[in-house]
């Protein structure tokens, strides 16, 4: 009753009816309303719980709990527009709420709001992360968690991804004390600790945690969730050089993708499908399938486009399809720069194009392309440019300086084996 809550706020500020009531209503009209006993005048009460800096309308807090833990489970299932109509009640609704939990709760799932968005925001998800963690040892279990696995995600995006591994690892040890979280929140936790290792290009790491996760998504019947894990054993198949059970893997998320007309899935899995074919040298075979890529990404940022372009420029190239290869490149470097991976692939093929003996060509992989991919900590393009450079200098009878990048290239690839 909104009399009640008056009471708890007038007391909470220490204020007696005496102050509350002065120049709004008589103190025993004030104290009839506290107990329940007047019909209370609808601006009298607007007026006291201004004065209170509260909101006159009545909280309920099972209501509110319910209603948050809904918007998150939209979330959850990938329905962002609904989600996005959710927070816009959920705002208004949390004005009237000062209950620590419900309002911790709301700042933990507006985090994820943010990181989910198609936009993400991260200097607001970075904002309530830290309103968060001021009052860290004031969480349940449940909240911890879902801050453990919200600070992985956010890491996970500025591409600090061995703290992002810290925090998903706390998250699955978190969840094992919660008892009122779903198995696919728990899920998706390894699937981002199997992403991180994709990044950090652990095979037998990603394949652990994929198929740990797959298991729960299966059984919860969450097909497009299944279908991304897939995608990160196709991935991490190819680059063991097992193409059989790359294509394996990224076929069955094809047939999720193409069942609940996920485009987005498919554009990516159709470019991973052309890759596989382009190890195992089927040019055509992967030209189709990155054209089938561009078809699905038409309604994606350019950026997204480039590094199918670059693959598609690529086969072109290795057929001698030269014209057609160089307008491809031409285009993908319009659509991005020197802080894309995708520019430096684009640039050493546009390089090729004028052949191996290009003197440009070992000046940009030793100055540029293989400084970046060894800053960013991607070893597997690290290493495949330092060969190409080791055997440029071999066969420019550059003993020395091919040994030493042949050694970068055995080092990353022990690495990512």
């Amino acid at each position: 009753m909104v009399g009640q809550r008056i009471r708890y706020y007038r007391k909470t500020k220490g204020l007696t009816q005496e102050e509350l009531a002065q120049g709004i209503c008589s103190v025993s009209y004030l104290s009839k309303i506290e107990k329940g006993d007047a019909k209370s005048s609808e601006e009298v009460i607007n007026m006291l719980c201004d004065r209170l800096g509260i909101s006159p309308e009545e909280v309920d807090a099972g209501k509110i709990l319910e209603m948050l833990n809904e918007w998150n489970m939209m979330m959850v299932n990938r329905q962002f527009e609904e989600a996005a109509k959710e927070y816009l009640e959920i705002k208004e609704r949390m004005k009237g709420v000062s209950e620590p939990n419900l309002l911790l709760r709301y700042r933990l799932f507006k985090a994820r709001y943010y990181l989910v968005q198609e936009e993400t925001n991260l200097n607001n998800a970075r904002i309530e992360l830290d309103e968060v963690k001021h009052l860290f040892e004031q969480l349940p279990h449940d909240l911890k968690f879902y801050y453990y696995k919200f600070e992985g995600m956010y890491h996970s995006f500025i591409k600090q991804y061995q703290q992002a591994l810290t925090y998903f690892n706390k998250a699955d040890n978190q969840f094992n004390q919660a008892i009122n979280i779903s198995e696919i929140e728990a899920a998706i936790v390894y699937y981002l600790i199997a992403l991180t290792h994709n990044f950090l290009l652990r095979i037998t790491s990603v394949a652990n945690y994929s198929f740990k996760a797959i298991s729960i998504f299966d059984r919860e019947y969450c097909y497009s969730r299944s279908a991304d894990c897939q995608i990160l054993l196709g991935l991490s198949y190819r680059r063991a050089r097992n193409y059989e059970k790359a294509e394996y893997h990224l076929k069955l998320a094809l047939k999720y993708s193409t069942l609940f007309k996920d485009d987005t899935t498919s554009g990516i899995i159709y470019h991973n499908l052309g890759y596989v074919a382009a190890c195992n040298n089927e040019h055509k075979k992967a030209i189709e399938r990155y054209k089938k890529s561009l078809i699905y990404k038409e309604s994606q940022s350019v950026q997204n486009t480039a590094s199918t372009l670059y693959l598609l420029a690529t086969e072109y190239y290795n057929l001698g399809e030269i014209e057609k290869a160089r307008e491809l490149i031409v285009t993908g470097l319009s659509y991005v720069d020197e802080d894309n991976e995708v520019y430096y692939h684009l640039k050493i093929l546009e390089y090729k194009l004028e052949g191996l003996d290009n003197p440009e060509l070992p000046i940009f992989l030793s100055k540029f392309a293989i400084p970046y991919f060894h800053e960013k900590g991607i070893l597997e393009y690290e290493a495949t440019f330092s060969e190409l450079l080791a055997d440029i200098y071999f066969d420019q009878g550059l003993y020395k300086k091919a040994s030493q990048y042949y050694r970068i290239a055995n080092n990353a690839r022990k690495y990512i084996f």
